[in-house]
């Protein structure tokens, strides 16, 4: 017992930066959601999305089946990863218990940092870590989507052990590590299906890994390939079976009356949410013939030939729209929102849309701009991680004929989750991308600090 005691003080002394981080991430998460844990945590934490995800989640508590809702029918339109997740808090807690569900994903998000520490000492060494970690434990974004009742929170946690797995077998050369990595990406692709083209970058990047024999990279190829697909196939051939087509959801087809909107917009210089209307309004007389769509496949395979047709139409209005720097925005508003301070579904993503991020800050905060003086700190160590992560960025890219295999990492673990949810961005779709974003700006931040160390002249001695 005193071996056992004397144990874990060696190990709150070695750690008490850590444990120290840790510790303020978690409090600060806590404080912010406090407000709607205390009142009606549904209803705060919720944004358009949650419902659908709730539904099947109730489901499988009360009755063990994957339905839109308890009673309901057979649900193929959500991923099933998170219902899966919230309904075993559902059956601990009760089926109508969301502040329950938003204290467990607060916890999840707290963990986010210590996954973004291992990936540090993994990849680079335990200062770097240290470094990375408070980046994440201090990113707003982080702070006001951890209660919140939806899938990102989630899969940025896979996202980051998925950063970690890479490195390990990066560095130990072990395949074993790239399987449990697209493992991993599997679990997060039933969680969030934007990972479920991430297999190829990953495919691509043990194919160029440099130092491995190609026997190691044909083997660990094929068997990540296997774990991967071994995690998704059972729940596409379920939706299959039930006339969903050989998918993890329907609600893919939903990018027709969403990125193909914004494409419409653009074109015909109006606004998203009247295309979106246009669009919905087209579907609903298009599948009123119940003869020609007699299942979800078929409604779902018009959404998307509609918008590849969009996309072929105007490629010109469409790439572009992929590589916008309003993901980047911290999450000010959903912070705010939670704690009462200011209210969402006000028309703010359409004056973005037309006029930019400035005159959507004072349409959102009116008057009102003084709120943002408390989170200046937060919005401060966003700004710098985002400036190192740049700069190391710069750095890698000058020196393309050394570090080109860092560059092909920062395409599969930040720009892959950046491009792929095209002109319908939200700060929450950085999730994902930042343990990578945030260990590139402690690793430029150690070699600034190291280079101003260097730079600095010796002390004079008594008699020079």
């Amino acid at each position: 017992m005193p071996d056992s005691a004397a144990r874990v003080r060696r190990f709150v002394r070695e750690n008490r930066v850590l444990l120290t981080l840790l510790a303020a991430g978690l409090l600060l998460r806590l404080a912010v959601a406090l407000p709607g844990l205390c009142g009606d945590a549904e209803t705060c934490f919720s944004r358009p999305d949650t419902p659908g995800y709730l539904g099947p989640a109730r489901a499988l508590a009360a009755e063990g089946s994957y339905l839109d809702c308890p009673g309901g029918e057979p649900n193929c339109g959500r991923a099933p990863g998170f219902p899966f997740f919230a309904s075993l808090v559902f059956r601990l807690f009760g089926p109508e218990n969301a502040a329950a569900l938003a204290v467990t994903l607060l916890l999840a998000g707290a963990l986010i940092p210590l996954a973004v520490y291992w990936a540090g000492t993994v990849w680079f060494d335990r200062r770097t870590a240290l470094w990375g970690c408070g980046f994440t434990v201090l990113n707003l974004t982080m702070i006001a989507q951890a209660p919140m009742l939806l899938s990102d929170t989630l899969f940025g946690l896979i996202a980051a052990l998925m950063f970690g797995c890479f490195g390990k077998f990066h560095r130990k050369s072990d395949p074993r590590w790239f399987v449990l990595t697209l493992f991993l990406a599997g679990v997060g692709a039933l969680i969030r299906p934007i990972n479920s083209v991430w297999v190829l970058p990953a495919l691509f990047l043990i194919a160029v890994r440099p130092g491995l024999g190609w026997k190691q990279k044909l083997a660990g190829g094929v068997a990540g390939l296997a774990a991967f697909l071994l995690v998704l196939l059972p729940w596409m051939g379920r939706n299959a079976a039930l006339g969903a087509g050989w998918s993890i959801d329907t609600n893919t087809g939903a990018m027709y009356h969403q990125n193909g909107a914004m494409i419409l917009a653009r074109v015909n210089r109006s606004s998203f949410e009247e295309e979106k209307a246009k669009i919905l309004a087209e579907l609903e007389t298009e599948f009123a013939d119940a003869e020609k769509y007699p299942d979800r496949k078929s409604r779902s395979s018009y959404r998307l030939k509609k918008f590849r047709e969009l996309i072929f139409a105007h490629p010109l209005v469409w790439l572009p729209q992929h590589f916008r720097p309003h993901i980047l925005l911290p999450d000010a508003p959903t912070f705010f929102e939670i704690l009462g301070v200011t209210s969402a579904g006000r028309g703010t993503m359409d004056v973005m849309q037309k006029e930019g991020v400035s005159a959507a800050v004072r349409f959102y905060f009116g008057d009102r701009l003084w709120v943002l003086i408390p989170v200046i700190p937060l919005l401060c160590v966003t700004l710098a991680m985002y400036a190192l992560a740049l700069w190391k960025l710069i750095v890698w890219a000058v020196n393309l004929r050394r570090e080109w295999y860092w560059i092909f990492l920062f395409l599969a673990f930040v720009e892959y989750y950046f491009f792929l949810p095209g002109p319908i961005t939200a700060p929450r779709y950085q999730l994902p991308a930042l343990p990578f974003l945030a260990l590139m700006a402690a690793l430029q931040l150690q070699a600034a600090a190291s280079g101003l160390r260097r730079s600095k002249p010796a002390p004079a001695r008594i008699g020079d």
